[in-house]
């Protein structure tokens, strides 16, 4: 605003100074002595009319070339009564000089020149006035006007302490005194308010144009940066007045100018505003991405001027986006295609292998006890070898194959092209490079991997049918000892079918009452007694009938089912131990198979005691059977649940004691009292001498550790009596009795206990 104002005193001091000049020049004496009377008066009065008119153009035409329109327009009673009041600041100071200046000028007239002498000299008290008007505005303005018309009349013109005027020429000179400082102080007021307001909007202008983020600029024809807010200067490394004035070239590598330039001038070119994203590499090497809009400036004849541009730095919002696109499509951990490109790819490969009549394969790769090294060692040891083997992998692929991560230990790869021979080979290298050792952290590891292999067109003509062909022969490969490989077949998909039947059957099982509970009786191979029994899950199916344990038990493993059906096993057995004891039956041990699921379940300790607290049967009369691969599977988890277990006053026995491989170390350390020797080993007793080898070691074993032995699966009394000859402690099987119903095995225990005595 200071700026403006202070062009605009100029002009009008410099237009006054020229007017104030002709008029004291033309004077009145000049004009009498030029003129008579009668036409020198005239003179006079045109010469003051052309004063007022001069001074009001020259006004009018500066407030033109400073001030701009006005879309808020005042009323001339509120701007007067605005302007009158003092505003705040130097307003007061204003007034003040105002008074001071006309004072000071009357003062110079009355000791310059004689009472009646004045009309040269009227002319002075115009500075005054002008100066006062564009300092202060309306109110000094008029302040300056009042002071010097009145006290001029009183003190200068004649006659003197009076208003009145004797000569007509005195008044009129006067008046127009008065209306030039009205006039003045008027426009003077206009000319303040209009470049106040200029100034806001220019100042609101600069604060929104300085404030954003986005880089706004102005160029010339010539590239030229015009105007350039703080973000376009700081992008472009320079302070923004350096920045004025200058092109791209002076401030940017050739390269990157160049390549701005060239789009400004294809923008220009076409006359429309285009939004494109352009590369900017500034003096400091930092590559950023904008997103510009940038479009031509025209003249009033329509002429193109210049550019505008508004540039949005989207460096960091691009790289999110390409982070977005690259999670949306590739494994975060193992940099692997996940599976939305792996679907995208076998679709596309479908579709070419159905044109070239070609075969394709899809293998599912699934490490075997995976879940191992996460429970032992933490994920973060799994997590470095899934990334050391997904490194592996994509080693040994084709250009054309591709290996996806589908989430955990699972892997599927694509193979195009293949053979059924060749498919064989692969597995197999595959399943190699599975079971080389891994050096993570200080550990040497050591894993294996299951693969199902499933062919299009063979095997299923879509993805999704590729991919459940491939999961069901890996599941096969599996059950059949794991590290191995497996092509799908129409077995496998019977097999598929059936499990998937049994599973979902399975969920409904519990509330259907569809499962009850056998008990096979336990002897005392010595006496023949009773000592114990066996809780043994059946499952019978009104559509499927009886399904297996061997065949359902998996499927609730696998499934999750086998925690909340071993709880009702658990809790049902020992209700129906403890209405045993009450109706007199004499005291025996019931055994209780535990999964390995159940087993790991963080809460099979406190969730037992619960339940015989609740059932009020005393834990001695409990005995849990856990099998021997899994108290082998984590033996220092085991030890800390057997212990758990021990403490609650509950039994622990090992269950297919002889078909895993068990360190005679950890067996010393479990707490268990008693080791079941497996059916498969009794089944051949008499006449295989490797299995009475066994029997007879594993019998000689347990006696030296303290522990007893129970042999299952006795049929026959050559089997009995060979146990009995190597001191087996207890028998169990259909020598004796097949598993009984709770109502079956009651009637058979008062049957029994007669003969027993």
């Amino acid at each position: 605003m200071a700026s403006s104002r202070n062009r605009f005193i100029a002009l009008v001091t410099a237009s006054y100074t020229v007017l104030a000049l002709a008029w004291i020049f033309l004077s009145d004496q000049m004009l009498l002595s030029l003129l008579n009377v009668r036409d020198a008066a005239w003179m006079s009065t045109a010469k003051g009319v052309f004063f007022v008119v001069s001074t009001a153009v020259g006004y009018f035409l500066a407030m033109r070339a400073v001030a701009g329109d006005d879309n808020r327009p005042q009323s001339l009673l509120t701007m007067m009564a605005t302007g009158l009041a003092p505003t705040r600041g130097n307003g007061a100071l204003c007034y003040v000089l105002a008074a001071a200046l006309s004072g000071a000028t009357l003062f110079a007239r009355l000791n310059m020149v004689a009472v009646n002498q004045q009309h040269p000299w009227l002319i002075l008290f115009m500075l005054p006035i002008i100066l006062s008007a564009m300092l202060g505005g309306l109110g000094p303005g008029l302040l300056a006007t009042v002071v010097a018309t009145v006290g001029d009349k009183l003190m200068a013109i004649e006659p003197l302490y009076s208003m009145r005027f004797d000569r007509g020429t005195d008044l009129l000179v006067w008046s127009l005194l008065v209306l030039n400082g009205i006039v003045i102080s008027v426009l003077s007021e206009i000319l303040r308010r209009a470049l106040h307001r200029r100034d806001v909007d220019r100042n609101l202008l600069t604060n929104v144009v300085g404030g954003t983020s986005d880089a706004i600029y102005v160029k010339d024809l010539k590239g030229r940066y015009l105007l350039a807010n703080g973000a376009a200067a700081s992008y472009l490394g320079r302070p923004q007045a350096e920045v004025l004035g200058r092109d791209d070239l002076a401030m940017l590598p050739a390269e990157t100018a160049l390549a701005i330039g060239k789009l400004d001038q294809e923008i220009i070119a076409s006359g429309r505003t285009q939004t494109q994203e352009e590369y900017l590499v500034n003096q400091s090497g930092e590559r950023i991405l904008f997103q510009s809009t940038k479009g031509p400036i025209y003249d009033p004849s329509g002429a193109v001027v210049g550019l505008f541009g508004v540039s949005r730095d989207i460096t960091k919002s691009k790289l999110a986006e390409e982070r977005i696109q690259y999670l949306a499509h590739y494994d975060v951990l193992t940099g692997l295609p996940n599976r939305v490109q792996l679907d995208e790819r076998i679709q596309h490969a479908i579709g070419q292998a159905a044109d070239g009549g070609q075969k394709l394969a899809v293998l599912f790769l699934d490490l075997d006890h995976f879940k191992d090294i996460n429970d032992s060692l933490g994920h973060s040891v799994g997590d470095a070898l899934l990334v050391a083997l997904a490194r592996r992998l994509r080693g040994i692929m084709r250009a054309d194959d591709m290996v996806a991560r589908l989430g955990g230990d699972e892997f599927v790869f694509l193979l195009q092209g293949v053979d059924v021979g060749g498919l064989a080979q692969t597995a197999q290298r595959i399943l190699d490079v599975v079971e080389e050792p891994f050096s993570i952290e200080q550990h040497e590891l050591t894993v294996s991997g299951s693969i199902g292999i499933a062919l299009y067109p063979d095997d299923s003509g879509d993805l999704e049918g590729l991919v459940k062909c491939a999961d069901a022969a890996m599941y096969r490969a599996k059950q059949n000892g794991r590290n191995r490989y497996c092509f799908f077949t129409a077995e496998i998909e019977a097999l598929t079918v059936r499990r998937m039947q049994v599973v979902s059957a399975l969920r409904h099982a519990l509330e259907q009452h569809q499962l009850t509970i056998h008990y096979q009786p336990q002897f005392s191979a010595r006496d023949g007694r009773i000592i114990g029994a066996e809780a043994l899950l059946r499952w019978h199916h009104p559509l499927l009938g009886q399904v297996s344990p061997e065949e359902f038990i998996p499927a609730a493993e696998d499934s999750g089912l086998i925690v909340t059906i071993g709880e009702w096993v658990l809790r049902r057995a020992v209700r129906q131990m403890k209405a045993w004891l009450d109706e007199g039956m004499a005291p025996f041990v019931l055994a209780v198979n535990l999964s390995t699921v159940q087993f790991r379940h963080p809460n099979l300790p406190a969730m037992v005691a619960t339940i015989l607290a609740e059932e009020q049967l005393p834990p001695q009369y409990l005995e849990l059977e856990l099998t021997e691969s899994g108290a082998m599977h984590d033996p220092p988890a085991a030890i800390a649940v057997m212990d758990q277990l021990h403490e609650h006053g509950v039994r622990m026995a090992i269950d297919d004691f002889g078909i895993a491989y068990s360190s005679l170390s950890y067996l010393k350390k479990f707490k268990v009292y008693k080791l079941k020797i497996d059916q498969s080993f009794v089944r051949d007793i008499s006449a295989d001498p490797e299995d009475r080898a066994i029997v007879t070691a594993i019998i000689a074993m347990a006696r030296g550790l303290g522990l007893r032995t129970i042999a299952e699966g006795v049929e026959t009394q050559a089997q009995l009596e060979f146990l009995r000859e190597h001191g087996c402690d207890e028998i169990q099987g259909y020598y004796y009795s097949k598993p009984l119903t709770a109502e079956q095995f009651g009637r058979f225990v008062h049957e029994v206990e007669p003969c027993a005595a």
